[in-house]
């Protein structure tokens, strides 16, 4: 008789925690996106991402991997709820092969921000030679 009150009362509190659980609001959520193109490589990391807003705080870099006399940019990109993709300015690393450049800020747009990603690129003067573009995750 304890046993199968113990059991009871088991199924009983596991559905109860179930339902708190449950009903707790979501969470929010880190976005990492990474990409790596010939000479370059860029990440970005979006802390706090709830979901459509219309503001992001967030890191981003990008290393020059390749000794080769061009330059390397990252740049952000969002996408709205109408599926526009807004092509952010680009930040340039002109140092050389083995250097980075970080970049720490936020960005707002009164369409919203439904997705993040980065477009990492090698450019020679304002030519873009090769690029990669990637989507966030969240982890």
């Amino acid at each position: 008789m304890k046993r199968r009150f113990a059991m009871a009362t088991g199924i009983a509190a596991s559905a109860m925690l179930a339902g708190l659980i449950s009903a707790t609001p979501a969470s929010a959520a880190t976005l990492l996106a990474r990409c790596n193109t010939t000479g370059a490589s860029g990440g970005i990391t979006v802390d706090d991402f709830n979901g459509a807003t219309d503001k992001i705080n967030f890191s981003m870099g990008v290393d020059d991997t390749l000794a080769d006399g061009h330059h390397v940019r990252i740049r952000l990109i969002t996408e709205n709820a109408a599926g526009t993709h807004k092509y952010w300015s680009w930040h340039a690393d002109y140092n050389g092969e083995g250097t980075s450049t970080e970049v720490n800020s936020y960005a707002q747009d009164d369409s919203g921000i439904f997705y993040v990603g980065i477009q990492v690129a090698r450019f020679e003067g304002s030519t873009l030679l090769n690029s990669c573009t990637k989507w966030s995750t969240a982890v």
